[in-house]
């Protein structure tokens, strides 16, 4: 699979491709949806080799990341004084995932927030078929996590997964801004740009430009989405969003030394840093230079970051013929849920 294919195709490859790209940029909602989108046509067209495998794990991994900001939904909630808000975003998280820590945070949370056992909640049924003894249907697995939310809500919960200081400002944008963002998100590609037009963000241009360019790229006006996101830059050269969907649009187009410059320039001020190193090493694994590819994923196995570069690691040790490394990096970073 060439991980650099068209950001947009359809075929069960590249939509791989582009569900990896959106579980790398946290945008973990859209990925999901891209990796059910290909497994339905893994089956629709007989796929018999280990596709719907890989796809599968894919939504199982978006999904942990879901309940991870359903965890963090909640806790603000009940922050606020929010408790049914709190609790239908932890009935979420145990549907979404069988992740030990996870649930155990979510029991912790509810327990906190009862006044006794006689009010408690009966646990949800776990969605991994490994960690009950009852194996349960798994749609409501791939329920819309935004179907019960206001649009706002969404919003919030779509900007959570944002780096701390740009989640700070888009927090600060007001409704406008936000109903824009939420379409762009949902790809109504031609609503979004309307809304963003009508946007008064006088004192966020970047921001306007960043948003817009990211659409017009969707849409395939990689020109107009390049001035854009350059635009963006030049008024605020710390916009790390920019810079990151500026290497994507590059990456697309075939444009691997100036998407070197621009994910170097990442790292070196700091700007999305270790998702730029998983970027750089996606390309040099593309570009064939193995090595570099090993050192650059293994720099990442002490970060946030450890899952994927680690999953990504093991393929090309298996690539280079290195089995014993690549098994103990399965052995040490890869395992399942550990009931």
């Amino acid at each position: 699979m060439n991980i650099l294919s068209r950001l947009f195709s359809k075929s069960p490859a590249d939509l791989l491709v582009k569900g990896d790209r959106l579980l790398d940029s946290e945008r973990f909602f859209d990925a999901r949806t891209c990796y059910e989108d290909g497994l339905q046509r893994c089956s629709d067209d007989g796929s018999t080799d280990n596709r719907k495998e890989v796809f599968t794990e894919r939504i199982d991994r978006a999904n942990l990341k879901l309940a991870e900001l359903n965890l963090t939904e909640a806790g603000f909630a009940f922050s606020r004084g929010d408790s049914d808000k709190a609790i239908e975003h932890l009935d979420l998280v145990k549907t979404l995932t069988c992740d030990v820590s996870i649930r155990e945070k979510a029991e912790q949370l509810l327990k906190e927030y009862y006044d006794s056992g006689d009010n408690y909640p009966a646990p949800a049924a776990s969605s991994c078929a490994s960690c009950s003894d009852i194996q349960v249907d798994n749609s409501a697995d791939s329920q819309h996590a935004d179907d019960s939310l206001h649009p706002l809500e969404y919003f919030e919960l779509l900007i959570r997964q944002l780096p701390e200081d740009q989640y700070r400002r888009y927090s600060e944008l007001g409704e406008d801004f936000a109903y824009a963002y939420v379409s762009a998100s949902q790809d109504r590609h031609e609503e979004a740009l309307a809304l963003f037009e009508k946007w008064p963000g006088d004192s966020n241009r970047d921001i306007y430009y960043c948003e817009r360019g990211k659409v017009l790229h969707r849409l395939g006006s990689d020109l107009e989405a390049e001035q854009h996101l350059r635009k963006a830059i030049q008024l605020n050269g710390l916009n790390s969003l920019a810079w990151l969907n500026l290497a994507l649009l590059l990456i697309d187009g075939g444009r691997f030394e100036e998407t070197m410059q621009v994910l170097d320039r990442m790292i070196s001020e700091d700007m999305m840093a270790e998702q730029a190193m998983l970027m750089r090493g996606e390309i040099l694994e593309s570009a064939g230079n193995l090595d570099g590819a090993v050192d650059q994923y293994s720099s990442l196995l002490t970060t946030r970051y450890a899952s994927s570069a680690a999953e990504k690691l093991h393929a090309v040790l298996i690539r280079s013929g290195r089995h014993a490394d690549a098994a103990l990096v399965f052995k040490q970073f890869l395992g399942k849920c550990g009931h």
